[in-house]
């Protein structure tokens, strides 16, 4: 594709002293957006007033409101708004660096096949670090298709919410859960962003710099499921409702675990967990047993040449 125009996405809930600087970061990327649409959930504080003031007369600035119905509810809204090929998810209390648009493009451009891009992204405020620091997330790289991992294993291929970009075409998709499980996602609505691109079959790239900076304070939603089991249990029950309905949309069964070695070679470098995770899919696809066997070789083969040529 050419390079991308890119919507920028905010959603907001009382976060007045972080959301315009959200959004002039937003605004002070080398690689400008087509539009910066905030979607202010309902606060009570003085985010609209201060975003009114800001940025009333700002060309490429859209400032929404609704009642409080949660971050999903707020993509929703956002989303129908946006014009871009590409939707950038930016949280209210977050950064980019100011070539973050640019590297997503570039990426886009060089790989039109793609659906999603995200990248690392760098803590800062109550504490500082890596939020992806695990030996896997340490290089950039094509992740293929992962609608098997998606649908049976749940694997986290994304980050928090502003290092999170993809093709509107997808995220439109992935916002048409009911109503019911709408309002279920108030919160930590990005395991619908991971969970659903991957069984909706979307084409994912990670790049490892990280090039969003990550506001960590005593506000941080996530910080509602420590040490609570109830929560957790209650989070745990809306992720399994989240996967029936994705699986449920592509048709995805244990019948398509004979297809594991089609997907596993859309990896260009697949890690050694992804190997053993489609190896184990193999072995467990509803075929014969000597249809197993030849499948689990192919996926080994792939592997093995991916490792040679890393040599």
């Amino acid at each position: 594709m050419n390079k991308p125009s890119i919507s920028v996405l905010i959603s907001s809930y009382n976060y007045q002293d972080y959301v315009v600087e959200a959004v002039l970061s937003a605004l002070s990327q080398t690689y400008p957006p087509l539009e910066v649409i905030v979607v202010d959930d309902g606060s009570q504080d003085e985010s609209v007033a201060r975003l009114t003031q800001a940025f009333n007369k700002h060309p490429k600035v859209s400032v929404l409101t609704q009642p409080n119905s949660g971050q999903m509810a707020a993509w929703i809204t956002g989303c129908a708004k946006a014009n871009g090929d590409v939707v950038a998810l930016l949280d209210s209390d977050d950064l980019w660096n100011s070539n973050y648009l640019e590297k997503m493009a570039a990426i886009y451009e060089a790989s039109p096949s793609l659906d999603y891009v995200y990248c690392n992204m760098q803590k800062f405020g109550a504490s500082e670090g890596l939020v992806l620091n695990r030996k896997r997330h340490q290089k950039s790289r094509d992740l293929g298709l992962s609608i098997l991992m998606g649908a049976f294993i749940q694997r986290w291929q994304g980050v928090a919410t502003s290092g999170n970009t993809l093709k509107r075409s997808l995220l439109n998709q992935i916002l048409q859960l009911p109503k019911e499980q709408v309002a279920e996602w108030k919160s930590r609505p990005d395991d619908c962003l991971f969970y659903g691109s991957d069984i909706l079959g979307a084409h994912k790239y990670y790049l490892a710099e990280p090039l969003v900076m990550h506001r960590e304070h005593a506000n941080n939603a996530l910080l509602e499921f420590r040490h609570s089991p109830i929560k957790n249990a209650r989070y745990a029950l809306r992720v399994e409702k989240m996967l029936a309905f994705y699986r449920n949309e592509m048709g995805v069964t244990t019948q398509w675990l004979k297809l594991a070695k089609y997907e596993f070679r859309t990896k260009p470098t697949p890690s050694f967990s992804e190997f053993w995770i489609y190896f184990c899919f193999s072995l467990q696809a509803p075929i014969r047993w000597s249809a197993r066997l030849s499948q689990a070789i192919a996926i080994l083969a792939h592997y093995l040449q991916s490792v040679n040529s890393k040599k």
